[in-house]
């Protein structure tokens, strides 16, 4: 059966949240490791289990101290961390592809010391409503800190092995360009898990059509590879659709399509075979 989807400038729907399932999971198995990195951006590539990709939510565990004094609330500095995600699409380093195209970043937010604590990324918050889609299946996500005053340490604890997913027991270091860096003690991986859904409800994805002068830009959830877009000149019984001409464009996890301005009516779908 195809599945047919017309829109018109903009859609949307009010729709019960699909059950997010995990993705990645390493959070179990403690390694007893606690990582210092310093300032340096460092990076656990992951691959992730199953065909969810909408990202709903995200955890990962910190630890930090401050030994100007025993059980102080607060850094000494004001200390911050900043969570990204990349495609693994780099330069190669040692035959492997680096941290590449970044899609998403977190900014930078404030810590307090902790002995350890688990911070929750969530959809609706701080990832899109309908979930975060991540491209690809192997990614690196990446954690760093600033703001630290010599009393003042931050880092991440190695736990392995994972349970859901998999990972590499190496880690990307970014000083100035990534490079793979092993930990001789074991794995070097971070604690974190994901979960995420398949396609947000309803799966079926909306047309969003911008008029800038010429040129008309429509664009259309990432997540929907498997749809094409079409037109027609007008639609009701025995409308005859077309593929639309032009090549979609990747922009901030939505594909965008920019065609010139019709002089007449131009309806758009998109269609899954």
């Amino acid at each position: 059966m195809k599945k047919l989807i017309v829109f018109g400038i903009l859609c949307a729907s009010l729709v019960r949240p699909a059950a997010a399932d995990i993705i990645f999971d390493n959070s179990l198995n403690d390694s007893n490791i606690r990582f210092n990195p310093g300032r340096l951006e460092i990076g656990d590539e992951v691959w992730l289990a199953g065909q969810q990709r909408y990202l709903t939510n995200f955890a990962f565990e910190y630890w930090g101290t401050n030994s100007a004094g025993a059980g102080n609330p607060l850094f000494s500095g004001s200390v911050q961390a900043r969570i990204r995600f990349y495609r693994n699409n780099g330069p190669a380093f040692s035959g492997y592809p680096s941290p590449g195209t970044g899609f998403w970043d977190s900014g930078w937010f404030n810590i307090l010391p902790t002995a350890r604590s688990v911070l929750v990324f969530n959809a609706g918050l701080d990832f899109p409503a309908a979930g975060l889609y991540v491209p690809d299946s192997d990614i690196t996500w990446s954690v760093q800190f600033r703001g630290m005053n010599p009393t003042d340490t931050a880092g991440v604890d190695f736990f392995s092995p994972q349970t859901v997913g998999g990972e590499f027991p190496d880690y990307w270091e970014n000083n100035g360009g990534w490079r793979l860096r092993t930990n001789s003690i074991g794995p070097a991986n971070f604690a974190a898990k994901m979960q995420a859904t398949l396609i947000p409800n309803p799966a079926e994805p909306f047309i969003r059509i911008i008029s800038s002068g010429t040129q008309t830009f429509l664009t259309w959830p990432g997540w929907a590879t498997n749809f094409n877009l079409e037109t027609s000149a007008r639609i009701g019984t025995g409308t005859a659709w077309s593929a639309a001409g032009g090549t979609a464009q990747w922009v901030d996890n939505n594909f965008v399509l920019s065609t010139p301005a019709q002089p007449g009516p131009a309806f758009f779908r998109l269609r899954k075979p």
